[in-house]
């Protein structure tokens, strides 16, 4: 008895699908992938970076790890691949060499993106320039810190990221955030984050077409 061709070509689509013709996709350590951060408390648009068995989380160039009472701020791991740089990375090159720095932390190119380095050694490298300083917001009787767009908590555990508080004022914005308009008002994007300037700061506002 003769098997119908339409069902020979469903049957091996099917296999194909569950990896058992051919090679299947082998996914190689380091590695990135962007989140969406739904239902997640990290940023929007973050990434998760995989060293080894360890797993990393990055938001323009500042890293994460899993804490018990949320993501707690880590230095950068050696080895970890972003498939962009930090906003307002410096190129530095030592010995032919090209380095991109952010604060104290060195990337190198590579086909997926930039990896994470040890500091290269020269005598006439010049000192990593200080990084931002953090700005102490109060909404009520919590106190956040904020820089570069993003908002954190002190914690016995460390710095940990959350959510932007509406009604936060802060003094400044990170110098890449995006200007918006909307029905002939001024707002201001960082990563999702939405800002409106008062005589006293910068307002945390819900998406202008939210309201």
């Amino acid at each position: 008895m003769k098997t119908p061709r339409n069902f020979l070509t469903l049957l091996l689509a099917a296999l194909a699908g569950a990896g058992t013709i051919g090679t299947p996709a082998l996914r190689a350590d380091p590695h990135v992938d962007i989140g969406l951060s739904v239902g997640v408390p990290l940023p929007h648009g973050y990434v998760d970076v995989v060293v080894g068995h360890e797993h990393y989380y990055s938001y323009r160039g500042t890293f994460y790890r899993r804490g018990p009472h949320g993501f707690v701020v880590v230095r950068a791991p050696r080895g970890a691949i972003v498939r962009e740089l930090p906003p307002h990375c410096a190129r530095i090159y030592v010995g032919g060499v090209v380095y991109y720095r952010f604060g104290d932390v060195y990337y190198q190119p590579v086909r997926e993106g930039f990896v994470v380095v040890d500091a290269p050694v020269a005598v006439s490298l010049p000192p990593p320039p200080p990084p931002a300083e953090y700005q102490s917001v109060w909404v009520g009787n919590t106190e956040y810190l904020f820089r570069d767009g993003q908002f954190f908590l002190k914690t016995p555990d460390g710095m940990v990221w959350t959510q932007a508080p509406l009604g936060a004022v802060t003094k400044s914005l990170p110098t890449d955030a995006t200007s918006v308009w909307y029905e002939n008002i001024e707002y201001f994007d960082c990563g999702d984050v939405y800002f409106r300037k008062f005589p006293d700061g910068y307002h945390v506002v819900t998406a202008p077409w939210k309201k």
